[in-house]
């Protein structure tokens, strides 16, 4: 993403035509990877921006400095933190697992995404579903679909995925009444059990002070001064989703994803939530 340089886009686009002619060609020649680690050549991340990228011809992602990196990067590497605005230091891999794990993670999981029928809901493409994390969470630029970033991600995704899983994630955001009902809900958490499950589903931001989009996380200590209800609406709720039923507005605003029931179960949030209250 270079937008100071108008012919590199050109170059970009030329480029990406020519890889997708190649593919409808049947063009089965694997990606020349293993040359090009041994001599040193793959690049971990290091660069910590997204501009000025391209892809080579077999396949691979390459900066304007010549260094190589895999399309696993931008999924969890700095060139995925690097989708987002300067600040940010989400990756995709922070939210996403790879591997069809649920528990411990905010989303759905990248493992059999890239053949889905439609994205969030029913409203978005691939594309859109992408640009919702880049934007939405991350605070980045929307790729476009000859983006080598996102053309590296579709070839990541579609390595992890079967072709025949089409059937579009369900989104579930349990929406409660108001912040009193969530109150009521999630009362009454073991404290004790609470310390592991925070540590599985919430250290990963909250101990690091990570970075989503310009935004760091509030430390755990911060956390114990809110109520039940605030915290549990908070995570059931945060960023698109109406926060409650009866509300006038959304009032748990900012970048950080909220946790569906199916990938965060209501004991295991009110231990959490009690955990953290113990320190209050």
């Amino acid at each position: 993403m270079s937008p100071n340089l108008p012919t590199l886009r050109i170059d970009r686009i030329i480029l990406s035509t020519a890889l997708m002619l190649v593919a409808a060609c049947g063009d089965d020649s694997e990606p020349a990877t293993t040359d090009a680690a041994e001599s040193g050549m793959m690049d971990s991340g290091s660069t910590g921006d997204n501009a000025d990228d391209s892809t080579t011809s077999d396949g691979m992602s390459a900066d304007t400095t010549g260094s190589m990196a895999e399309p696993q990067e931008y999924y969890d590497g700095e060139l995925s933190a690097a989708l987002g605005v300067e600040s940010n230091e989400a990756r995709c891999s922070t939210c996403h697992s790879m591997d069809g794990t649920l528990a411990g993670f905010s989303g759905k999981s990248m493992q059999d995404i890239a053949y889905k029928e439609s994205y969030k809901g029913g409203g978005a493409d691939l594309l859109g579903g992408v640009n919702a994390c880049v934007t939405g969470w991350m605070g980045g630029t929307a790729l476009t679909a000859d983006d080598p970033e996102y053309l590296a991600l579709v070839e990541f995704f579609e390595s992890i995925s079967d072709e025949a899983s089409t059937t579009p994630n369900p989104i579930m955001p349990e929406v409660l009444a108001d912040e009193a009902e969530y109150e009521a809900t999630y009362a009454g958490g073991d404290a004790a059990a609470g310390a592991a499950k925070y540590d599985a589903s919430c250290a990963i931001c909250h101990d690091a002070g990570l970075t989503v989009g310009m935004v760091p996380a509030f430390p755990k200590a911060a956390l114990s001064g809110y109520t039940i209800g605030r915290i549990a609406q908070k995570v059931r709720t945060s960023g698109p989703p109406p926060s409650g039923g009866t509300d006038a507005s959304d009032s748990t605003p900012g970048p950080m994803p909220f946790f569906e029931p199916e990938e965060l179960s209501m004991e295991d949030l009110a231990d959490i939530i009690a955990h953290l209250r113990e320190g209050a």
